[in-house]
């Protein structure tokens, strides 16, 4: 509870001081200065996760081609079985 009043009053503070003491120009100055900044980092992680999706994309596929291969070598081993049960 004493968090919400703390909040409430940090945010009238806030917009009394832009509205009244003229803290737009600064606010502004500092917005114009962080924006790129923060774009660039969302770029990044973009960039991370991309790499990383594709990584998961590329191990999948691995993993269900070796599993492909091991079903059809299964499967030609279990021909040869029955192969062999025929001609006895």
């Amino acid at each position: 509870m004493l968090s919400v009043i703390f909040g409430l009053v940090g945010i009238v503070i806030g917009i009394i001081w832009l509205a009244v003491w003229g803290g737009w120009e600064p606010f502004l100055i500092v917005l114009q200065g962080s924006i790129p900044p923060f774009l660039i980092l969302v770029g990044l992680v973009a960039i991370a996760a991309g790499v990383s999706s594709i990584k998961d994309n590329m191990a999948a596929k691995q993993e269900e081609e070796k599993i492909e291969k091991e079903s059809k070598s299964k499967e030609k081993k279990d021909e040869k079985k029955e192969e062999k049960k025929d001609k006895k």
